[in-house]
């Protein structure tokens, strides 16, 4: 199940800024496809039991990076600064992967967790600058 929410997490990451700032078919059409995977990915994960986990990987990479389909409406939507959280973050997280898959590594799951609180620490500050209203943010 852990590994599961991981599909959950870049979902959840996504939505703000598809919802709030793409809006429109760009936000809407991956905000389907994203929330589809997600869905497909948890049952995937759930009947492989740990099997094929380098496929389940993969999709994970292949979700979080999906955005880039959409970089010229994101980049108009969030800026400049709000693309670098995003894009710093998504680096973050497949840096991570490395240390993850790297098993001889000793406290290779140490160091990949470090990774993902690299990650989920710029989307955090991504969602608060370029997603939340600020006057809602200052309260």
């Amino acid at each position: 199940l852990d590994h599961s929410a991981i599909f959950l997490l870049i979902a959840g990451t996504y939505t703000p800024f598809l919802l709030v700032n793409l809006r429109g078919p760009w936000g809407w059409s991956l905000f389907a496809v994203i929330w589809t995977l997600t869905f497909a990915g948890i049952v995937l994960r759930l009947a492989l039991k740990g099997r094929l986990h380098g496929l389940v990987v993969s999709i994970y990479l292949a979700m979080g990076w999906a955005v880039v389909v959409a970089a010229k409406p994101m980049l108009e939507h969030v800026g400049t600064g709000g693309l670098v959280l995003l894009a710093a973050g998504g680096l973050a997280y497949t840096a991570g992967v490395v240390f993850y898959k790297w098993r001889r590594l000793p406290y290779n799951h140490a160091i990949w967790h470090g990774f993902v609180l690299a990650g989920a620490a710029l989307h955090f500050f991504a969602v608060l600058f370029y997603v939340i209203p600020w006057p809602v943010a200052a309260t």
